[in-house]
């Protein structure tokens, strides 16, 4: 049997440059990255043929029409872990197939093992010398060809043009409209200095990560984690009781509402903390006509943050590879490592693709299973990988993960991986939430209302979406989204304060990139989010 190669952590690769314990790792990592974005865009290699898998440029009928989506990844099913884990092996095999870097592997950028400074130098810096070349291909990527944003109803707002580079919070990206040219190099103009911009997008991740990221205008006091930080759903996703429920928020969130009601366990699948990573380090944001923006920097808005263009920023394979690993963890720590180990619940929502939703190749309607091929992605003999086929990476597909941050978790006993599960009391759900009322990502936050008149935030899931869904009359009704919030031992009283008998208020607000909308006390029966007990 042949050894699989390891995929290291990010961290462990810049260790051992900057060490000088051996240099050749990360230089060798450079030169496959600058050999790939040198190639020409139609390529097969070049990362600009890899990139447009994920969404843009779109495909089949998804090109014009609002209710298809035009890119081949799949999000919210069953599809993502696997579906993600060949688009890496894609990538990797690409990186390897150049000259001198056949030994390559795709580092994972471990998001966990530093949260005060959470994302390796390599990937923030412009610069990396290097064969007598400065440029770092880690840092960002100048478009070989354009984007051209063709949907109907999209307002070409994600048009971008040949030599477009991708940026990160706290920079703007949007150029598709004159109107966005002009705010863009007017917000950008007010962020010069590049390593001043690192270490806002450093400390904006970090507060993600740690459940401390505050929105602004905010003052919202949150004596209780936002639905839990980050990092403690990563860790908690590693408990998701079986891989449909583990594989995606659609299927979580169904579980969550149809669970026993002595069930107190507060369920997080991968795709959750995956989905807030990406609006972390895109800043999703621009400024809205009430000012009011969900993040401190109004007018933010990376490529990362939308699903249109999120794959040209080469911090998002490296931010996949950590997903990838975590993957694996679930897959260990359950014991799922085997080909035909992983199943489906049949008729689950997120085994099957919506009305209204479709991908390339994969109707509306379609029922999706672990032998549904994963589009683009093929095999040697040229037919396409299955989820089946990409379950055992040590054997199959002839890689490994070497240490990170969730290894000790590991160790713990099911159902103890965090204390949090000891401290969950019941739990609230918001409805009543399509995305195709709101352009591109957002927020969907949870409030509650205190003894003394104070608006205390409970709740936070990011939705990581796409504009061009908006104008989809068909879609009304089939894109809904919900959020889960636990509610801790202790909260409500602590919120009644003296006013034992008070009723309390919940309500929730939508976060959106251009305002702050559908703020609705009182469970109304019209549009907009509705709170009430799970």
């Amino acid at each position: 049997m042949t050894t699989p190669r390891i995929r290291y952590s990010l961290q462990y690769v810049q260790h051992l440059y900057d060490s000088r314990e051996d240099r050749t790792v990360l230089e060798n990592l450079v030169r496959a990255w600058r050999g790939i974005q040198k190639l020409p865009y139609y390529h097969p290699n070049s990362f600009f043929s890899i990139a447009s898998f994920h969404g843009e440029p779109f495909r089949g009928p998804g090109v014009t029409e609002a209710n298809w989506w035009g890119g081949y990844c799949n999000h919210g099913n069953i599809l993502f872990p696997t579906w993600h884990r060949a688009y890496l092996l894609r990538l990797e095999s690409a990186l390897r197939s150049v000259p001198g870097c056949e030994n390559v592997t795709l580092p994972f950028w471990d998001e966990a093992a530093d949260t005060a400074q959470p994302i390796p130098t390599i990937l923030t810096s412009p610069n990396f010398e290097l064969d007598g070349d400065s440029s770092n291909p880690l840092y960002s990527y100048a478009l070989q060809e354009a984007l051209i944003e063709n949907v109907a109803g999209a307002d070409s707002r994600y048009t971008k043009p040949a030599g477009y580079e991708t940026v990160r919070y706290p920079l703007s990206g949007l150029v598709g409209t004159e109107k966005d040219r002009t705010q863009t190099q007017v917000h950008n103009e007010s962020y010069p200095d590049a390593e001043k911009n690192v270490d806002i997008l450093n400390q904006n991740v970090s507060a993600w990560l740690t459940g401390t990221v505050h929105i602004t205008p905010d003052g919202d006091k949150t004596p209780y984690p936002d639905t839990t930080s980050v990092l403690a759903r990563y860790k908690l996703c590693l408990e998701a009781p079986n891989y449909t429920v583990f594989s995606n928020t659609t299927s979580q969130t169904y579980h969550s509402k149809n669970k026993d009601p002595g069930d107190l366990q507060y369920v997080v699948s991968l795709e959750s903390p995956h989905n807030a990573i990406h609006l972390a380090v895109g800043g999703f944001y621009q400024k809205g006509e009430d000012g009011l923006n969900a993040n401190p920097i109004v007018g933010a808005n990376g490529d990362m943050g939308d699903n249109e263009t999120a794959s040209f920023d080469p911090i998002f394979y490296f931010h996949h590879a950590f997903i990838d690993y975590t993957f694996w963890k679930w897959q260990q720590f359950h014991h799922k490592t085997a080909a035909g180990s992983l199943n489906i619940i049949d008729g689950y929502p997120g085994t099957i693709i919506p009305e209204g939703e479709g991908i390339p190749y994969l109707a509306p309607g379609t029922k999706l299973s672990m032998n549904t091929p994963l589009y683009p992605f093929r095999k040697s003999d040229q037919t396409y990988y299955s989820s089946d086929d990409v379950v055992d990476i040590e054997t199959q597909l002839g890689y490994t993960y070497g240490p990170g941050s969730l290894d000790l978790p590991l160790f713990a006993p099911v159902g103890r991986l965090h204390e949090i599960q000891a401290q969950v009391d019941s739990f609230k759900r918001v409805r009543n939430v399509n995305r195709a009322d709101y352009p591109g990502s957002f927020v969907i936050r949870t409030f509650v209302e205190d003894h003394k008149g104070n608006k205390i935030e409970i709740g936070r899931d990011a939705i990581l979406s796409r504009r061009n869904i908006a104008g989809c009359a068909n879609c009304q009704n089939k894109l809904n989204v919900e959020s889960i919030i636990p509610i801790y031992k202790g909260l409500e009283a602590a919120l009644r304060g003296p006013k034992h008998d008070m009723e309390l208020k919940y309500w929730a607000e939508i976060q959106t990139h251009d305002s702050l909308g559908g703020g609705l006390r009182d469970a109304p029966r019209g549009g907009g989010p509705i709170v009430e007990d799970l």
